[in-house]
């Protein structure tokens, strides 16, 4: 009978330990990702944008993408194989909405945007309802 309590203790007491070794899992090294950086600016009939490429863990295509509202107006891909500063062109004209979207390995990396977007008109004020008239 003692030693089903000693062997009922020992399961009970194993249960607030930790049930791995070592006590403290070895560090896992960091993955190396893709930084880049970039603004975009009215430059007359075009729009520049200035991107910089922080950090670029292997040799691999940047693609961007141009677009005037929804539609897609140029696409490039460049091959890029260390950080560096790029400076491209893109055609622009005043008025609408033009976005710049930066894609690694066919992920969305970077948007950005020039232009003022064209929004809904707010909506009317609700009229008075019949056979009520104004507060005022």
């Amino acid at each position: 009978m003692r030693r089903a309590w000693v062997l009922f203790l020992l399961v009970l007491l194993a249960g607030c330990r930790y049930t791995f070794w070592p006590l403290i899992p070895p560090e896992a090294a960091f993955p190396e990702r893709v930084s880049v950086t970039g603004r975009l600016e009215p430059a007359g009939e075009a729009a520049r944008a200035v991107l910089v490429v922080r950090r670029w863990p292997e040799p691999d295509y940047l693609e961007l993408r141009w677009y005037a509202g929804d539609e897609l107006v140029a696409e490039r891909s460049l091959w890029v194989e260390r950080p560096r500063r790029l400076e491209l062109t893109f055609p622009y004209a005043e008025g609408a909405l033009y976005r710049l979207l930066v894609v690694v390995e066919g992920r969305p990396l970077l948007q950005l945007d020039l232009g003022e977007p064209t929004l809904p008109p707010p909506p009317a004020a609700p009229s008075p309802a019949p056979g009520e008239g104004s507060k005022n």
